[in-house]
């Protein structure tokens, strides 16, 4: 082969180099060096099998051992990026949380912090001292209970004891008031239990659930108090104490 028969089949090689090099450049500058990687190792990849396919049915010489070099070079930088290609999880670095989390919408709601508070103590109405709400008195036999008290047990103590400041007491049978007690209406209001007409104590047919009475208290004021339950030895009240009149 005469040299410029040599230097004809190295022509076509030009334009691919010329490729490759502008190729590489780019990519350099753009930051991705992968990319870089893989259009060099295609690049290699296609010079030497040009080279190998142009030395065809000629001697084995330098330019041949460097395309089978240039063809594994290649080779091997194509395999190592399209494997990371494959492996790396897209938008998430290695060792960093995504501080996000993706609805099925595809929005983006970022953590939120959850505060639990305790809601205040609630107030009772204006007029209204104290009520038993959703926790029923419970009144057992030779118990009493103090009215005007601001204690959980509503002050309850056993009635053979010296302490006498409670205002209702129930011995099995009779419910008696130390102020006096009235059988009552069961909405009725302060005025009502201010005229009621009063005794001593209330026992039988008398008391019987939703029995209502209205009772002086030893704080000088006044009460409503419903009998939710009656069984054997036991009575549940529902207790409304007003305000006392100034």
């Amino acid at each position: 082969m005469t040299e410029n028969e040599n230097n004809r089949g190295w022509q076509w090689l030009l334009p691919i180099s010329l490729i490759a090099d502008i190729s590489a450049i780019v990519t350099v500058l753009s930051g991705s060096a992968s990319t870089a990687a893989l259009v060099i190792g295609v690049v290699a990849l296609l010079i030497g099998a040009g080279l190998v396919v142009a030395r065809i049915g000629k001697p084995v010489d330098k330019v041949v051992l460097l395309a089978v070099l240039g063809i594994v070079a290649g080779t091997a930088a194509v395999t190592v990026v399209a494997t990371r290609a494959v492996t790396d999880v897209p938008g998430q670095a290695s060792g960093t949380t995504n501080p996000a989390t993706t609805t099925g919408t595809g929005s983006s709601t970022a953590p939120t912090t959850t505060t639990t508070t305790t809601p205040p103590p609630s107030q009772e109405a204006p007029g209204i001292k104290r009520t038993s709400k959703d926790r029923l008195v419970q009144l057992t036999s030779w118990y009493g209970v103090d009215l005007d008290s601001t204690a959980l047990d509503w002050g309850a103590v056993k009635t053979n004891q010296s302490d006498e400041r409670y205002d209702l007491s129930y011995d099995g049978y009779t419910l008696t008031a130390r102020e006096d007690l009235a059988p009552a209406k069961a909405a009725a209001t302060l005025d009502d239990c201010v005229t009621a007409g009063y005794k001593r104590s209330a026992s039988g047919k008398e008391l019987a659930p939703d029995q209502t009475f209205c009772v002086k208290t030893n704080g000088g004021t006044f009460a409503r108090v419903r009998l939710a339950e009656v069984k054997g030895g036991l009575l549940a009240l529902d207790v409304l104490v007003w305000t006392p009149k100034s």
